[in-house]
């Protein structure tokens, strides 16, 4: 309340004022004795409204000052309470803070204790356990030597017993590939023999002449070496037209009739069979 006046004093007042000023007019336009007092000469009345307005005014001033001096008397009262509350507050918990604090110290030189007593015991027990680990490590290293040593021995023994089973499917394997030269040499030599190999050839030497398209250039008595590559199902992969009589158109049309007798007809024994053939072009014509 106090606080509320100090700060707006002036409004107050002016409020104040004007409450008065109503009242007056209020009780004039009432007061029977109010058409006297419009009789009366208007400086009396303004003169006797003036000190009237003034002295109450003072008084009202003396009494918000009196209002506003017990306020702040009672905000002081309710700060110095307030300040020995807080105070005693603050020297109950500085007491109560000192007695935690003694209390963790307490607490903390008993957790000290413990772990000491519980370090010592961990102590103890890790050098009985290295000890022991090292007694165990120091047998299971003897154990392991023996072990590899069996294993080293045994697996020397299986590296030979494997070398010579190795060398003996080695000396099998090349007696066998010997005796299988052997045989494919003795049938080409008995199908040469027979004349079985220059059918092959004959016939390799038909096919091509069968699709050769000869150019214009072709003259009569024409001889030339074709090398021709093949694989085992017929295909041709590769022909090239070594010494030869004819121009390069020839050479080119011999080359195109190689490619289009592909595959080129099977031997009629497979030991006849060569990848690689020198063929003799040599069309009638």
């Amino acid at each position: 309340m106090g606080s509320f006046v100090q700060k707006h004093k002036i409004p107050v007042l002016i409020s104040t004022l004007c409450h008065i000023a109503l009242g007056a007019i209020l009780a004039i336009g009432f007061d029977p004795s109010s058409r006297q007092r419009a009789a009366m000469p208007s400086n009396q009345v303004a003169i006797e409204a003036t000190v009237v307005d003034e002295a109450w005014v003072q008084q009202e001033l003396e009494r918000l000052e009196q209002l506003e001096q017990a306020e702040l008397l009672r905000q002081q009262n309710e700060e110095r309470q307030a300040r020995e509350q807080a105070e005693q507050a603050r020297r109950e918990r500085e007491n109560e803070e000192r007695r935690l604090e003694a209390a963790r110290e307490e607490a903390a030189e008993a957790a000290r204790q413990e772990e000491l007593r519980l370090t010592n015991l961990r102590r103890q027990r890790e050098e009985e356990e290295e000890r022991l680990r090292q007694q165990e490590e120091a047998e299971a290293r003897r154990e392991a030597e023996r072990i590899a040593e069996l294993e080293r021995q045994r697996a020397e023994e299986e590296q030979r017993r494997r070398q010579e089973a190795a060398a003996a499917a080695q000396r099998a394997e090349m007696e066998a590939e010997l005796q299988r030269a052997l045989a494919v040499e003795d049938e080409r030599r008995r199908a040469q023999e027979a004349g079985l190999l220059d059918e092959y050839i004959l016939l390799i030497e038909n096919r091509i002449q069968q699709n050769w398209i000869p150019p214009a250039t072709a003259i009569a008595g024409l001889e030339c070496i074709v090398n021709v590559t093949q694989i085992p199902s017929g295909d041709v992969i590769d022909v090239q037209v070594g010494r030869c009589t004819g121009d390069a158109a020839v050479v080119r049309s011999i080359e195109a009739a190689v490619l289009r007798s592909s595959p080129l007809p099977r031997p009629p024994i497979p030991s006849l069979f060569e990848r690689n053939l020198e063929v003799v072009f040599n069309p009638s014509m």
